[in-house]
C-alpha cells in the first residue's frame, strides 16, 4: 500500500526525511497532473513505526515550510 501526500516542495521533504532515516520517493515520476506530493509505501510498517513516522513528517513540514514555503 502506498500513500500520496501533497506537499509543496517534495525534495526539501524528501531530503528531511532521509535525514532522520525514512526512505520515501519524490512523486513527480509518479504523478501525471497532480500536485507536487510524496509517495510513501506502508505496507509493512508496524504501527509504532508509523507513530514514529507521523511525527518525524511533521517536524519536517515545519522545517520546509519555513525554509522552501516560497
Amino acid at each position: 500500500m502506498n500513500l500520496w501526500v501533497p506537499v509543496r516542495d517534495e525534495s526539501a521533504v524528501v531530503n528531511g526525511l532521509r535525514s532522520y532515516g525514512w526512505w520515501i520517493a519524490a512523486g513527480a515520476r509518479f504523478r501525471l497532473e497532480s500536485a507536487p506530493g510524496v509517495r510513501i509505501s506502508v505496507s509493512e510498517l508496524e504501527p509504532s513505526a508509523a507513530v514514529r513516522l507521523a511525527s518525524d513528517f511533521a517536524a519536517v513540514l515545519g522545517d520546509s515550510e519555513a525554509t522552501y514555503g516560497g
